[in-house]
């Protein structure tokens, strides 16, 4: 052996290794990018289902209730479905069952994001954006069931 293949052998495995570690940096800067843009568009998914609830809120509680009052959709959500499980009277009783249905969902959604959270925290992004999407089909349950009854209460 010569003493240049002793020495480009450890240089190769050297230039090997340097070249792994870049691609493989490479690749977790676009798993945390794949994972920030996922947390995006749950995002925008929960702003449209707080237009939802804004909007069919009051067309399936009673007339006369205050429990569609205030800022917080998610809170007017809880009042509404628990009124409903409860037997009370609404305004639509079809779309008022979507509605609980769709609150149902949208509780499953909150353990699967704290997991992403985890997993981000760790930089593990690969599972953070696993947890993300995972929730992600949560909402879109709640969101078609959002409209499913928005679509109910419109045809009255």
């Amino acid at each position: 052996m010569t003493h240049q293949t002793k020495i480009a052998g450890p240089l190769a495995l050297t230039l090997v290794a340097c070249a792994l570690f870049f691609a493989s940096s490479a690749l977790a800067a676009g798993e945390k990018e794949k994972y920030e843009a996922k947390v995006k568009e749950n995002n925008d998914t929960i702003g449209v289902i707080a237009s939802v609830i804004n909007y069919v809120c009051p067309k399936i509680a009673p007339a006369d209730s205050k429990i569609c009052d205030g800022d917080d959709p998610v809170k007017k959500a809880v009042a509404l479905a628990t009124h409903i499980d409860e037997g009370k009277p609404v305004q639509h009783k079809a779309a008022g069952d979507q509605f609980v249905d769709a609150v149902d969902h949208f509780k499953q959604h909150y353990p699967l994001r704290d997991k992403a959270r985890d997993f981000a925290k760790k930089g593990d992004f690969a599972n953070a954006y696993g947890y993300e999407e995972y929730a992600f089909q949560y909402l879109v349950k709640v969101a078609t069931q959002g409209l499913l009854a928005k679509n109910m209460v419109d045809a009255k």
